[in-house]
Parts: structure tokens; sequence; C-alpha cells
């Protein structure tokens, strides 16, 4: 355990980037950063678990719990915090445990900046930075070219001047978050919380509890906790894969959207709130109610502004964008100088049926960078199921293009055989061509057509 020298205290709570402060169980009581960098990356915690704000680390990888449960004090040390969602940042952090009465009723983060982008620069310099490495998502942060995008692009700024809920759907890693944060960050709402909340993690007992909160002495051990409702007040709240919450909590979330106030778990008062709602989808919202997975009533609340994120393999064009985007990023990452792609790997991404999307061409990118040797990206470089894929596409063009797939051929082969056979078990046309079930006529016909020849009359 590390002893903590009191002459540090002063400089510790003088010189930080973050401050928060958590009771007994982890949940955030107070939070305080000192530039507006912090104020957009982590939009009013309070209320929320240490653990779900940094959902990467653990029981023994965060320093507030540790110093909860072990009486650990923990000075400068160094630890990532995906806090950025697509960034990590370096810190260093202090994490004293809270004791009174002999007994830990909280805990105290310090964070300071250890990364390089951000260490010793004043506000200014901070969001400028914030800028230039995309922090702050908006529209100009989508790449496409392709028409299809063009266009959720313009609905993404005519729904932000709305307060409607926005239901967003489109296969798993075409960027249905991104497109719910910019048109967050248009909409008069920028400066509120914005707060993403994953359905498909709610556990089907404490659901209610998540959402709405609980007042102390509701259930055995209950403590007055807020819920995402309130801590999403004034802003945003996302609900991602919302076709993954349990169907009888949906009814429950149908009486919020309608009413606009809710009360707690085990309370009496009402409580009203003011948050848009946007929520997402992986797959046809028409499949999803025809499967009982989504209510139908809350489906016309939710669904009032419909936004289709199409897959990337209806809008190719995108392809190339992408790849020099997610080139230029994985150079600043992993200090490489990369400058594209070999012709037989665009050719190979333009063929390639992209399962699983943005997201996995961004995936297959950040691998090849591990493996890459010179300055350009080539095949031998990428990941071995796309490989295999085109191999598989490059045979069913093969076949496609041999005689086997040419259907007057086969019908052609198949004639022949059959007439063959059956003149071979007949004694006259006729017979024959009763066991083929055409005409005699007709069996004359596709004899003379195919160079049949025989002595039979």
């Amino acid at each position: 355990m590390a002893k903590l020298n009191i002459k540090e205290l002063p400089k510790l709570f003088q010189d930080f980037d973050f401050l928060l402060i958590t009771d007994k169980e982890g949940y955030i009581q107070y939070y305080k950063t000192v530039n507006s960098l912090g104020a957009r990356i982590v939009e009013n915690p309070i209320g929320m678990h240490i653990l779900n704000l940094h959902q990467h680390l653990d029981m023994d990888t965060s320093t507030v719990m540790r110093a909860l449960t072990n009486n650990e004090v923990i000075i400068n040390e160094k630890q990532h915090l995906n806090i950025f969602k697509e960034r990590t940042v370096t810190v260093l952090v202090t994490t004293l445990p809270l004791i009174y009465n002999n007994e830990i009723i909280g805990a105290i983060e310090i964070d300071r900046y250890f990364d390089k982008d951000f260490m010793g620069l004043d506000k200014d310099s901070i969001e400028n930075n914030m800028i230039k490495n995309h922090l702050f998502f908006t529209i100009d942060d989508i790449i496409e070219n392709s028409p299809k995008m063009k266009r959720v692009k313009k609905q993404i700024l005519k729904v932000a001047q709305t307060n409607s809920p926005v239901m967003i759907y489109g296969e798993t890693g075409t960027g249905k978050e991104l497109v719910a944060k910019a048109i967050h960050n248009h909409s008069f709402r920028k400066s509120s919380p914005f707060l993403v909340q994953n359905c498909s993690t709610i556990p089907s007992t404490l659901g209610e509890s998540i959402l709405f909160g609980t007042t102390k002495g509701s259930f055995t051990g209950s403590q007055n906790k807020v819920g995402i409702f309130d801590i999403a007040d004034g802003g945003t709240l996302v609900l991602d894969e919302l076709n993954s919450m349990d169907i009888n909590l949906q009814s429950k979330l149908l009486r919020v959207t309608e009413n606009n106030c809710f009360r707690r778990v085990g309370g009496e008062n009402l409580i009203n709130v003011d948050v848009r709602l946007i929520s997402t989808l992986n797959e046809e919202p028409e499949y999803l109610m025809e499967s009982n997975r989504i209510r139908k009533d809350l489906f016309y609340r939710l669904g009032v502004v419909l936004i289709h994120i199409p897959p990337l393999r209806e809008r190719k064009e995108d392809i190339p964008p992408l790849i020099d985007f997610f080139i230029n990023e994985y150079n600043l990452k992993m200090n490489k100088n990369i400058v594209g792609v070999s012709k037989e790997v665009l050719d190979l991404f333009m063929n390639y049926n992209w399962p699983g999307n943005v997201r996995e061409i961004k995936h297959i990118i950040e691998s090849a960078f591990n493996f890459i040797e010179g300055d350009v990206i080539e095949v031998k470089d990428l990941p071995n199921h796309i490989l295999k894929s085109n191999v598989n596409d490059k045979n069913i063009i093969d076949i496609k293009e041999s005689d086997e797939f040419d259907l007057s051929e086969v019908m052609k082969k198949s004639e022949i055989k059959y007439i063959n056979l059956a003149l071979e078990s007949s004694n006259t046309l006729k017979d024959a061509a009763k066991l083929l079930k055409i005409s005699r006529q007709s069996l004359k016909y596709k004899m003379e057509s195919y160079g049949i020849e025989i002595n039979q009359k």
C-alpha cells in the first residue's frame, strides 16, 4: 500500500484535471473538471457507478473500487481511461478512501492528464485539440461519399432542430450511436448531458431501478439512488438496442415517454424530466414488432422520426474515404506513416460484403497496422477471414462463368441424356415419346435439333 505524505495534499487538490467523490458503494456524488473538455467528455456523471463510467475497468483495476474494498491509498498511478469512446486517455490517478468513525464512507479520485496531447495545455489549447481529435462529434465527422449517407446527414440536421423522439435502425457496426451523438451536438441540448444506455446490459430484475432510481427502504439494502432519466435531465438519452429491453420494462418506459414524469422505485412523488429520447435498433422495426420484441405502442411513441443507416455493402462509394480516414487515425495512434492500400486490397474491399460494416473496416485497418512492413497495406497484411471470403467469392464467379451454370447448356445436356435413355428402353419412337410424356412430333424435332440418329420409325 502506498504511503501518503500529508505535504502532498495541497498540491494534489490544486493540480488536477478531474476530481470525483463516490459513496461507499462506488456511486459518484461529486464531479469537477477544470476545463470544458472534461465537461463534454463526461457529461454529468453524478449518480453513475464508477464501473459504469469506466466500463473497461473492474473491481481489481478500478482505483476507486480498490480504495473502497481494501482501504488502499493509490498515489499517482498511471491508468488508461476509456471515457472518450473512440479515444483512450492516459492519466495519473490518486485515489484516497474517505473514512469517518473508522468506517469507509466513500473515496475521492484526483486525475491529472499524462497523455502527451493534453499535458500542460491551457483551456483554449485543449478546446482546439479536442476539435482536432474529433472529440466533439458532428455530421462533419461522418465519412461519406454516397447519396444514401448524404441523405442521412441532411436528416440529422433537420431533426436536430426539433424535440421529437428519434429511432435509428441499421445493422451492427453502421454507426447508429455516432448519428445519435451528431443529432445531440447539433441541437439546443448540446451543452447538456448526453447519456447512452445499452439496453442489452439491463438485468430484468434491476431495469426499473436503473431507469428511474430507488428510494431508501423500498427493498432490502436499497438507498436513495438516481436513475438514468435523472442523469439525462435537460439533455439526450440514447436507448441503445432497445429491442433487447425486457418487454415488461418497455411498458414502464412507455409511461415516461407519454407523461415526461416518473416515480422512483418505492417512491411516492412524481419527478418531472425534460429528456429527448433517441433509440437504436439493430433489426427492421416491422420485424421486431411482429416477433414481439418491441411493443407496438412503444414503437409508435419513440419512432416518430425514423432514420435508417444503410449497410456498407449498399454504399460502397464510402469505402475509399473510410479507408483513408482510418489510415490517418491509426497513423496518429501508432506513430506510423502508412500512405494507403494496394490496388489488390482496394479491389478486395470493394467486392467484400462487410457483414460488420464500418466497425469491421476499422478493425481490419487496425489489424493490418500491426503486421505491415512497408508504407502500403498489402493483401498479406489482412486478417485471414477476409482473404477466405475473397477466395469463396472468386470460386462462385468461376462457377457462374462455366458451362455448368449455363442454364440452356444444362437443359440441352439433360434432354439429350434422357432422350437417349428413353430410346434405349423403347421399341418405337411412339413408346419413347410416351415414356418422356411428350408427343412423337416433339421427340422427332428434338432428335433432329440435337443430331440424335436412330433407325426406329
